[in-house]
């Protein structure tokens, strides 16, 4: 669900960002055989849309769980009446969305919609949040919240920029380090202990 067909990235265009001619994804020069219709160069935008498209339904869903023993995350969720469908249709969880904003630039925050979603589901499954972590604070206020986890994208890419895998590492230091501060300041000595009680709206 997440992103069913590629966005303009506004950003992107109005900064003139494109990969150099011979310049390409390692893995996209094997795909060029998906891109339907002749001499197509692969690319990341013929290729997506080759793959995806806007026509997925909760029946591919069903479908996708009586063929999927693993559990299965349902990525790309906004409203608390899909996260429901969600866990209707067999999903053992979502992952709470927006693509980061970059796909359409008028989606709500996740933070703004993850408490309508968590009592929307009721605790019946498990929900995971993406979406501007970039401090321990912000991890704290999504289990808040009522996520259960959360997912970190950009903060690990600048870390892994700048010294690779010890960058990584620590980002994931630092992150920690300010979710147990944030939680001292708060008085919680364990997660079970973080609830709504401890934001003011």
């Amino acid at each position: 669900m997440d992103v069913p067909v590629n966005g303009p990235r506004d950003r992107e265009l109005r900064a003139g960002f494109a990969l150099p001619p011979g310049v390409q994804r390692a893995n996209l020069a094997s795909l060029g055989s998906m891109i339907a219709g002749a001499g197509h160069r692969p690319s990341g935008r013929n290729i997506y849309s080759a793959v995806h498209g806007p026509d997925a339904t909760w029946k591919d869903i069903e479908w996708l769980r009586s063929i999927v023993p693993a559990k299965l995350l349902l990525k790309g969720i906004l409203h608390p009446a899909d996260a429901q469908v969600a866990r209707e249709t067999g999903c053992d969880g979502v992952i709470i969305s927006n693509h980061g904003g970059r796909s359409l630039d008028t989606v709500p925050a996740t933070i703004d919609v993850l408490r309508g979603i968590r009592e929307r589901v009721q605790g019946k499954m498990p929900l995971l949040v993406d979406g501007g972590i970039r401090r321990g604070i912000d991890v704290f206020k999504a289990l808040a919240l009522g996520a259960d986890a959360v997912l970190i994208g950009r903060p690990y890419l600048y870390g892994l920029a700048v010294a690779g895998r010890a960058g990584v590492a620590r980002v994931v230091e630092i992150l920690r380090t300010e979710l147990e501060m944030t939680m001292g300041l708060a008085g919680c000595t364990n997660l079970s202990q973080i609830s709504p009680d401890f934001l003011w709206h």
